[in-house]
């Protein structure tokens, strides 16, 4: 009788320990994956993000290209406040290197929402279901850099360069098209810009 009831003690012991065992694995797989879920939401949602920036930003690069087809690319400038259809210079004051950056476009810039400037897309993301939505609408902002920047700024060149009184025949221009987004969390932001250069000249050919 003394055997069998130090075996029922043992057996307990046994049983809790498994218990325990059982449930430390337990908790730890339920950690493991809700783990998993936040990963694949942050990615998620650097996706939409990355995707509205992306949108933003062709959405721009197709204005700029209409103006320019539209005008053939003459009078087609960025400046510091933007009067000519919201194309702003790089610079506060323009062909003058030594010039601070655009606070306009130095704004935009900023990792931040804070900023009313920008044109924001035609299409309305916001509105799109919960899992696709985005926090606020894409936008985006046209600057263009200054003249002989060391980044491949607006140049003037042709035969009328070095002469008094002449003014050039050819000029190329640089732009940089950024667009915006963030997520409909709003915890992920997205910023990305292209190089549009265009070369216009006062004499053309055809």
């Amino acid at each position: 009788m003394k055997n069998l009831q130090k075996q029922n003690g043992a057996a307990l012991v046994v049983g809790l320990v498994l218990l325990l065992i059982i449930t430390l694995m337990g908790y730890t797989g339920m950690k493991g994956t809700m783990l998993q879920e936040k990963m694949a939401a942050g990615i998620h949602n650097r996706t939409l993000a990355n995707s509205g920036a992306n949108s933003a930003l062709r959405a721009g690069e197709t204005k700029l290209y209409n103006l320019v087809k539209e005008t053939n690319g003459v009078n087609v400038v960025g400046t510091p406040n933007g009067e000519f259809k919201n194309l702003y210079s790089y610079l506060s004051r323009l062909d003058d290197e030594t010039s601070d950056v655009n606070p306009i476009v130095e704004e935009f810039l900023e990792q931040n929402w804070n900023t009313s400037y920008g044109t924001e897309h035609d299409f309305k993301f916001t509105t799109l279901t919960h899992n696709g939505a985005l926090k606020r609408i894409p936008k985006y902002l046209i600057y263009e850099l200054p003249w002989n920047a060391s980044e491949g700024g607006t140049q003037e060149f042709g035969s009328g360069i070095g002469n008094v009184g002449d003014s050039a025949t050819t000029k190329q221009q640089s732009f940089v098209v950024v667009g915006k987004s963030q997520s409909g969390d709003g915890l992920s932001y997205s910023l990305v810009s292209s190089l549009y250069t265009v070369v216009t000249s006062s004499t053309p050919t055809n």
